[in-house]
């Protein structure tokens, strides 16, 4: 699979503010409104969970991840937020909703998902010196791709999708999500395929993307996806040979 190679995740993003930005949003303020609310919010915040003083530069850089999010998505994205506003009361829902657009606008956050996940299929634990390994081979060794990782690292421990193991470094799984709802694993192949470059992807590797690692879908049913995501549609070159595609 080819991955998108932008970063763009210059902070960490507690699971909390996700969920404070949609509060704000789904409430009607505007966006000026909730660009003013957020200043506020995270003025004391700090991405460790301390409540403290922090940098207006470093503040300002988690509010503009906020806002590029959930408040502001690219143009291609809007659909996909607003039928996500529609499902994101729903507790368990509400998780994958935050990860799949966060994943559509900063791509790198599923590239680190599906470095964990494919790691966590070899092995119960993971070591911070793999994810970073493996990182490399993707981005190229940079001082801005290894703080970068280090936050969306953090950022995972903060959403519950991964647990530190006790010494520095090492991590397992955290939270697993069921999904069993059609609509909503249709939504993470949407997801999938905003988050690489090509758009296009085999059909099988959506029910066996390893960034899925905290979500355990039920068994993909490709005619009832179709029929509840029109975003998607699929090819079939051969028995053995289906494609899913973005409609554009």
């Amino acid at each position: 699979m080819n991955f998108d190679t932008s970063i763009g995740i210059k902070q960490v993003i507690r699971y909390e503010w996700m969920d404070h930005t949609v509060d704000l949003l789904k409430a009607g303020l505007k966006k000026g409104d909730i660009r003013k609310e957020l200043e506020y919010y995270l003025s004391n915040k700090k991405g460790n969970g301390i409540i403290g003083d922090r940098a207006e530069y470093t503040k300002s850089i988690a509010v503009a991840l906020l806002m590029n999010v959930w408040v502001t998505p690219k143009q291609e994205l809007i659909n996909l937020r607003n039928k996500l506003l529609k499902i994101i009361d729903t507790e368990d829902f509400r998780l994958v909703c935050h990860w799949a657009m966060i994943s559509c606008v900063y791509p790198f956050w599923f590239n680190m998902s599906y470095i964990f996940g494919s790691l966590f299929r070899l092995q119960d634990q993971v070591k911070k010196n793999q994810i970073m390994s493996r990182t490399y081979e993707i981005l190229g060794e940079r001082n801005t791709v290894e703080r970068c990782a280090r936050y969306v690292i953090r950022s995972f421990v903060s959403w519950d999708i991964i647990k530190d193991k006790g010494k520095a470094g090492y991590y397992e799984k955290g939270r697993i999500i069921n999904i069993i709802d059609m609509n909503l694993i249709g939504i993470l192949a949407e997801t999938m395929l905003n988050a690489v470059p090509e758009k296009r992807l085999p059909l099988a590797s959506v029910s066996n993307c390893p960034a899925f690692f905290s979500f355990k879908l039920s068994p993909i049913n490709c005619n009832q996806i179709l029929k509840v995501n029109k975003n998607l549609y699929v090819e079939q070159f051969s028995v053995n040979e289906e494609f899913i595609e973005l409609r554009t």
